[in-house]
């Protein structure tokens, strides 16, 4: 049971155990009927004598679900989950120049982003930063759509706007990067 675990826990953990272990004993002791000993175990749970899930599910000829690592995500979950995992990217990345600047001050945090800006990989990243601000940009303005006006919450409709946003976002970094890279100079 939950309590009998918080023996061979940390000492943090049996400070939030201790008094819930207590209350419930009083509880129990109280009023009899309300104690976990009179409670019915959950279905799946492995009681004694009770047959575990996965005998259960055998039983009545159903299949057990599939692990996530098999499972194929739709593209509407790949897309909110990018839009997500990109608002944390951009986190990370103010974070750290922030970090850079006040240990180094700002002109070493310009000369490291000067020295980035001139070398062969710039575009790439110029990419790096303009695709993920401009995919979370993106995707917020679909969600203030659903969830503001509540156009376009249908399946088709949101693989679309998936679509969408992709094609948006990408279009909208390439057009950023090409636009900050120096021109050719002709001699």
């Amino acid at each position: 049971f939950f309590f009998a675990d918080c023996r061979r826990r940390g000492r943090l953990y049996q400070a939030v155990c201790l008094p819930m272990s207590l209350a419930g004993r009083l509880v129990g002791r109280l009023m009899p009927s309300l104690s976990a000993r009179a409670a019915r175990p959950a279905p799946g749970i492995v009681r004694r004598g009770m047959a575990s899930y996965t005998e259960q599910m055998e039983k009545t000829g159903r299949p057990l679900s599939p692990h996530v690592t098999i499972y194929a995500f739709p593209t509407i979950a790949l897309s909110s989950i990018t839009v997500r995992a990109t608002g944390i990217l951009l986190t990370v990345g103010c974070v750290g120049v922030a970090g850079v600047s006040a240990t180094s001050g700002p002109e070493a945090t310009k000369s490291k982003v000067q020295a980035i800006a001139d070398s062969g990989a710039a575009p790439l990243a110029k990419f790096a930063v303009s695709w993920p601000l401009a995919y979370h940009f993106c995707g917020a303005c679909r969600h203030a759509v659903w969830d503001l006006k509540g156009y376009g919450f249908t399946n088709a409709m949101m693989l679309q706007s998936s679509y969408a946003v992709m094609g948006a976002s990408l279009a909208i970094a390439f057009l950023a990067t090409s636009a900050s890279l120096p021109a050719d100079k002709k001699e």
